[in-house]
């Protein structure tokens, strides 16, 4: 099933970005760990500074948070961007990433209807599997690039 996360979910999501951190071509941040941070950011997005969208397995198997934003130029203008899609290995090969995609995009284009934001995002790393993000509407706006 996938649902909106709520506050007892947060030990379950943290555990799931420690595995999406571990995989990261960042390596810089595997040693990261400021748990109250984390804690701080996930409370303040399930607050209404955006949304996380958990896959319950009657275990968290899959998320994908996002958080809502002031556009740079344009101070009255809101984004919604994804900050993590992430799915565990053994339950990647169902549908579970997609619902997650769908449940996101249908977010987005909510708050799009209702006027509380203007675009929303998503990105991808370089090894994630080649998901068509246009075929859900998304259309390819850059590219990121570290150093």
């Amino acid at each position: 099933m996938i649902r909106q996360a709520t506050k007892y979910d947060i030990d379950s999501i943290v555990e799931m970005l420690k595995h999406y951190r571990e995989v990261s071509p960042l390596t810089q941040l595997r040693e990261a760990n400021d748990r109250e941070y984390v804690n701080r950011l996930l409370g303040t997005i399930l607050s209404g500074l955006g949304a996380i969208f958990v896959a319950d397995r009657g275990k968290l198997v899959g998320m994908l948070i996002s958080i809502k934003s002031n556009n740079l130029w344009h101070p009255r203008m809101m984004e919604l961007h994804e900050l993590a899609y992430w799915v565990e290995p053994e339950a990647r090969n169902g549908t579970i990433g997609y619902r997650l995609l769908k449940a996101y995009c249908d977010y987005g284009d909510q708050l799009k209807q209702e006027g509380r934001i203007n675009f929303y995002t998503i990105s991808k790393m370089i090894e994630s599997p080649d998901i068509k993000y246009h075929k859900f509407g998304f259309n390819k706006l850059e590219e990121t690039w570290i150093k």
